[in-house]
Order: structure tokens, then C-alpha cells, then sequence
């Protein structure tokens, strides 16, 4: 790399998703190994999760994917 310039590296990873607003809460413990979450983040991950279709756009296309392993 000429100069100074260093390479950026950029990891990104899906934790899986939700398949409905039910399932904002279970899916928060298990996502933070077993530790409650505060109520207000909890109801704060809801209300994105609903302006967003009720759902994450993951579920769908990591179950197609599975599907064609």
C-alpha cells in the first residue's frame, strides 16, 4: 500500500433474527448469554421491529438459504 495507508477490514455478522414481536424479549436474553434487558431497550427494539415489518429481514432469507444447503 503506498504511504501511510493501512487496509480496513470490516467483519459483519447476523445473529439471527425474529419472526415476531412476541419474540423480542426471549430473543434479546438469548442474544446477551442469559442477562435480562432493561424494559425500556426491550420495548425500544419493539417498536423498530414493528416500523419494520413486524419481523427481521434476515428470518427470511437465512431460512431460504438453509434451504439450498
Amino acid at each position: 500500500m503506498p504511504g501511510s495507508q493501512r487496509p480496513t477490514a470490516i467483519l459483519l455478522m447476523a445473529m439471527g433474527g425474529l419472526d415476531s414481536l412476541e419474540n423480542v424479549e426471549p430473543f434479546l436474553l438469548d442474544l446477551r448469554g442469559g442477562r435480562p434487558t432493561p424494559p425500556e431497550l426491550v420495548e425500544e427494539i419493539r417498536e423498530r421491529y414493528r416500523a419494520t415489518g413486524r419481523k427481521s429481514p434476515v428470518v427470511g432469507s437465512s431460512s431460504s438459504s438453509e434451504s439450498r444447503c
